[in-house]
């Protein structure tokens, strides 16, 4: 009788086992044939962070403002640390918080550089835009930390496209032309091979950073009043955001990583249609200051330190590949903990 009932047990482990492993295959399947990554940055981004094999001393964390204002290779190459850059589009902070969890899991970081763009400070956790949270951890492999990432984001109506990539797009499943079109860039030794995506004026250039070769043509902007003021952008509840934030300084703290804020610049004028800018600076320095991190404004840089003109923009929020040049020379001479910031730096944006 007892070993009928192990046999039942065991079947009953095996047609589960059976079943488990049918429904990993078919997910897999069906991500692989409706989910079109082949021109993600991200991808790329999160392969080279795992497959890395130096120790990451410094750690740039971030939206798109960071992954195309600090250029890692660079920085090592000026600092004699090495580098990377975990910046990716739209990257709210919680998203930042696990993603330098993932990286302290592998590495001995020393130093953490947090972008801190105002746009994000008072996004709404209920209705922000989860897409690129979703494409991170898409990437992420298997752990606990991703889990938590997964659940702890977002709630509990949105696990099934945060889980299964291809539920983002199962419309498309009977749409051949698109099935073909995504197996075919697929199979392509550049996709299997992890090689840079290369897109008209910008390029995956290794380490998480993206560069630019496009100029940015003020005269293309029409609509200078149109833009929100930086007080408008900052009218809500951060709460949450807040709360993210403390759990990078915590973290920080507890596995002694010296974290610095920092704000990657913009083009001046767009910086003064949405004034007062310094409402924005004001918020984070406040923030800096009460938990006792250093914050560098690099929009806030004196002239004859850091002078960036349209020739180093891509366009009003964003560097170019010498725009980047710039700034990341800059920051390798502010990383020296001995600098003297007042030097470079003024008090207020609007200094009057």
């Amino acid at each position: 009788m007892k070993n009928s009932r192990y046999r039942q047990v065991f079947h009953f482990l095996g047609m589960a086992a059976v079943v488990l492993s049918l429904t990993c295959a078919a997910v897999h399947i069906c991500n692989y044939l409706l989910v079109d990554d082949t021109g993600s940055y991200t991808r790329l981004t999160m392969h080279e962070l795992y497959e890395n094999e130096e120790n990451i001393d410094t750690l740039f964390l971030g939206s798109s403002h960071c992954f195309r204002a600090y250029d890692p290779e660079l920085f090592t190459e000026l600092t004699g640390k090495t580098a990377f850059n975990l910046g990716s589009s739209s990257q709210h902070f919680d998203t930042s918080y696990y993603l330098l969890r993932e990286a302290a899991k592998y590495n001995d970081i020393q130093t953490v550089y947090l972008d801190m763009h105002y746009k994000f400070f008072f996004v709404n956790k209920e209705s922000r835009d989860l897409v690129q949270a979703n494409i991170i951890s898409d990437y992420m492999r298997p752990s606990l930390n991703k889990l938590e990432f997964l659940t702890q984001v977002s709630g509990a109506e949105h696990y099934t496209n945060r889980m299964l990539p291809f539920r983002r797009d199962w419309q498309k499943l009977v749409d051949i032309p698109y099935v073909r079109e995504v197996w075919s860039k697929k199979q392509t030794d550049a996709y299997k091979n992890y090689e840079p995506v290369v897109n008209e004026h910008e390029y995956y250039a290794g380490k998480g950073f993206v560069r630019s070769d496009a100029v940015f043509d003020p005269e293309s902007v029409t609509w200078w009043d149109k833009f929100p003021s930086a007080a408008e952008e900052m009218n809500g509840d951060g709460a949450y955001t807040n709360s993210c934030i403390q759990k990078i300084v915590e973290f920080c703290r507890q596995n002694n990583i010296r974290l610095i804020f920092v704000t990657a610049p913009s083009f001046g004028k767009y910086l003064d249609a949405v004034e007062p800018y310094d409402a924005a600076y004001g918020y984070i320095k406040a923030m800096a200051d009460q938990y006792g991190v250093p914050y560098l404004d690099f929009n806030l840089c004196r002239k004859e330190r850091l002078n960036l003109s349209e020739e180093y923009f891509l366009d009003v929020d964003h560097l170019n590949g010498k725009g980047a040049e710039a700034v990341t020379r800059l920051l390798a001479r502010l990383d020296n903990e001995e600098v003297d910031v007042d030097e470079y730096f003024k008090p207020w944006y609007d200094e009057k």
